[in-house]
């Protein structure tokens, strides 16, 4: 009676080889992917035609694809279709992306990174877009969608922002918290747990591990309250800078980010100056600029 051979090893290294292609570690059966999106459903990746596509580029704007390694200077006409697909803006770099279905577009501002987290299939057929920004800011104009399960989400550090048809301006800040800025329409933003509808008019911040605050009026100020505290010790002079503006606003000294606490103010030590003044910018969210020279001597 001829008995069967076992699998040679090399075979079932091959096969297990093969099977970590197409079996993630949830399970799920991954097909190959394309130049397409890749969505999941019931446990299988299906491949969709949603992408964002770059319809302007304004100086330093680099596109990244992880699935072809690229890394290049973006150009009009790119898409972002697959998941971790990202553009990135340098300083004084700026990008408009337009969504699939025409139903709207995206101005990314200089110093921000917008990626691709997923696409996903509603059951009305609606089309789900969830975004990524870990940092920087985006201006969305975004009509309202055709099917009720149609829905663009733009998570940040601190929460997600969840739009049907409405213009905003969602802002991931260095220290990671999340400033919505509705226009016209509203906004649902949820962290922790809770969700705050931010309606036309109004603004909320998301402190990172922190519920959504309260929405409020839109206040465009962009004044500034300082005080200087002049130390000196042992080991030399020092200078503390301690500022106080409105929590939604970004403020810069001699062009860094300073972190805001929820009552806008912020702290700065700094060594003895070699300068008699240092500048510090005060942007709103709508972008109203106002720079300040400081007398710190």
């Amino acid at each position: 009676m001829l008995q069967k051979r076992p699998p040679h090893p090399k075979f079932n290294l091959i096969f297990i080889a093969f099977l970590g292609l197409c079996i993630d570690v949830s399970g799920a059966i991954l097909l190959p992917q394309s130049k397409q999106g890749v969505i999941a459903q019931n446990g299988i990746q299906v491949r969709t035609n949603q992408w964002l596509k770059v319809e302007k580029v304004s100086g330093n704007v680099t596109y990244r694809n992880l699935y072809n390694y690229e890394n290049r200077s973006a150009q009009n006409g790119d898409l972002l279709q697959t998941p971790s697909d990202e553009i990135s803006t340098g300083a004084n770099g700026t990008a408009v992306l337009s969504v699939d279905t025409g139903v709207g577009s995206i101005y990314v501002s200089e110093n921000t990174t917008i990626r691709i987290n997923s696409f996903k299939i509603a059951a009305d057929n609606g089309r789900i877009t969830n975004l990524f920004v870990p940092r920087g800011k985006a201006r969305l104009q975004i009509r309202k969608f055709t099917n009720r399960g149609s829905q663009l989400n733009i998570q940040t550090p601190a929460g997600i922002s969840g739009v049907r048809g409405t213009r905003y301006i969602v802002q991931a800040k260095n220290s990671g918290d999340m400033v919505i800025t509705t226009l016209q329409g509203s906004v649902a933003t949820t962290a922790q747990n809770q969700t705050k509808m931010v309606n036309g008019g109004f603004q909320n911040l998301t402190v990172v591990g922190q519920p959504p605050s309260t929405p409020v009026p839109i206040n465009n100020d962009a004044s500034l309250r300082y005080a200087i505290d002049r130390r000196a010790s042992g080991s030399g002079r020092s200078i503390v800078l301690i500022g106080y503006t409105n929590p939604f606003n970004t403020v810069k000294v001699e062009g860094k980010e300073q972190a805001l606490d929820r009552s806008g103010k912020f702290y700065l030590q700094l060594p003895a100056p070699s300068s008699l003044k240092i500048a510090v910018t005060v942007e709103t969210t709508t972008g109203k600029i106002q720079v300040y020279e400081i007398p710190i001597l």
